[in-house]
């Protein structure tokens, strides 16, 4: 049970308690979102049906550990932070490997340093063609099918979505990419379509309404230009580029949001062009949404209805997938976005990353008093099992309740609807 269905990611990274819980969900054979319920005492965790590692993550830490256990002696590097978790990077760092970019996109490891022979992986999030160029004056081939295959770790969810871009562009569409411009995934997407389409980042809908303003005619292209000139591709010509335009997203930005923005430009082009032409006008990009990203979001959209008291969302502050859990979360209930077990310093104070001014912050009185409690533990994409088992765990010591407790609940799992 200690493995997951990547023979090579650690088996230090599943924890016992969601292992249990996952094997519960197996054995009852119900694919549905009804969320798994422990109760030990007066507390009740609800634990959403899908949760923590992705295919794409598992894939590439599997292939990460790989090189890494073949090749020991053999200098290892990684482009970028694999995946946006603290316990995975660091341990590639205590196995050797060197980091040719810090988390903040600052060269560490200069082109000369890296030789033909090394071995050099992309992370999951895929890197830009100028990375990739850099690693070819390296002597490092990026454009084999061996090295495709053996060490570039980049999301194959991620990669449709290129794919994608690059078909839509050839027929003539520009791509807006719904992403956070800074995130490496999104720098990656906007580098490889850019060579097929003109390209434009829109962080959410706000934006969006920005862009629909100007296909309507309400704005003028130097207002426009004012706004996304950083953000659009080199040669963009607002009054030919958005003509006719596909949406895509960074893979870990909420679906629903994705969705809103195709919807409020498509009702632009609707207004500009007459509803005959939308379907020209805007491509149907629904096909490229990753459907890990939906299952964890669904998934938690269903703890909803637990009336729950609060949330406890484990994962990096950097990434944004977990973060946009505890956003979802935070509709509904206090919700604390936490990086391990140590940020629950006791029953009366909590340390966890406040999405409004994006900084750690300590609050008081985070838990109630009041018993019984029902409260709702997930984890992001890129959040090893452990760290969440080690949550679950922490959250009922400082209730009272021992290992033999929760193993002793762990023995009456049941889905929330029995």
């Amino acid at each position: 049970m200690g493995y997951s269905q990547f023979a090579r990611v650690p088996n230090h990274y599943a924890g016992p308690i969601i292992q249990r819980i996952k094997e519960f969900r197996r054995q009852t054979g119900r694919r549905s979102l009804v969320p798994t319920l422990l109760e030990v005492g007066d507390l009740q965790l609800v634990v959403p049906r899908h949760f923590g590692f992705c295919f794409g993550v598992e894939r590439a830490i599997h292939m990460a550990f790989s090189v890494l256990d073949e090749t020991p002696a053999r200098p290892t590097y990684m482009v970028s932070e694999i995946i946006h978790n603290h316990l995975v990077n660091d341990e590639l760092r205590r196995r050797g490997v060197r980091f040719v970019f810090d988390s903040q996109g600052r060269r560490q490891v200069p082109e000369t340093d890296i030789h033909a022979t090394d071995a050099v992986l992309i992370p999951a999030f895929g890197t830009t063609l100028d990375i990739e160029a850099s690693l070819q004056r390296s002597g490092i081939d990026t454009s084999t099918p061996a090295f495709r295959a053996r060490y570039d770790t980049t999301c194959p969810f991620v990669a449709k979505v290129w794919r994608r871009g690059e078909l839509l562009g050839r027929e003539g569409y520009t791509i807006i990419i719904h992403g956070k411009f800074n995130h490496e995934e999104t720098r990656a997407t906007q580098s490889h379509i850019q060579q097929f389409a003109p390209t434009l980042v829109v962080f959410d809908c706000s934006e969006a309404q920005v862009v629909a303003a100007y296909i309507r005619g309400q704005l003028d292209s130097q207002t426009l230009a004012d706004r996304f000139a950083a953000r659009w591709s080199p040669g963009f010509v607002p009054e030919r580029d958005l003509a006719r335009v596909a949406v895509v997203n960074q893979t870990t930005m909420l679906a629903e949001e994705t969705r809103r923005v195709v919807r409020i430009l498509r009702a632009a082009m609707g207004a500009r062009y007459g509803p005959e032409q939308l379907e020209y006008r805007c491509a149907d990009t629904s096909d490229t949404l990753c459907y890990a990203t939906n299952q964890n979001q669904n998934a938690t959209r269903a703890v909803l209805r637990a009336n729950a008291a609060l949330a406890v969302i484990v994962g990096g502050y950097n990434s944004s997938n977990t973060a946009h859990l505890a956003e979802i979360c935070s509709r509904a209930m206090p919700s604390y976005l936490v990086a391990h077990c140590d940020e629950i310093l006791s029953r009366q104070a909590i340390r966890h990353f406040d999405l409004r001014c994006h900084q750690p912050v300590v609050s008081r009185d985070w838990l109630p008093a009041a018993m019984p409690l029902r409260l709702v533990v997930t984890s992001g994409a890129s959040c090893p099992d452990i760290l969440m088992d080690q949550v679950i765990e922490r959250i009922f010591a400082v209730c009272g309740y021992g290992r033999a407790a929760v193993d002793a609940g762990l023995e009456s799992l049941r889905l929330l609807d029995e």
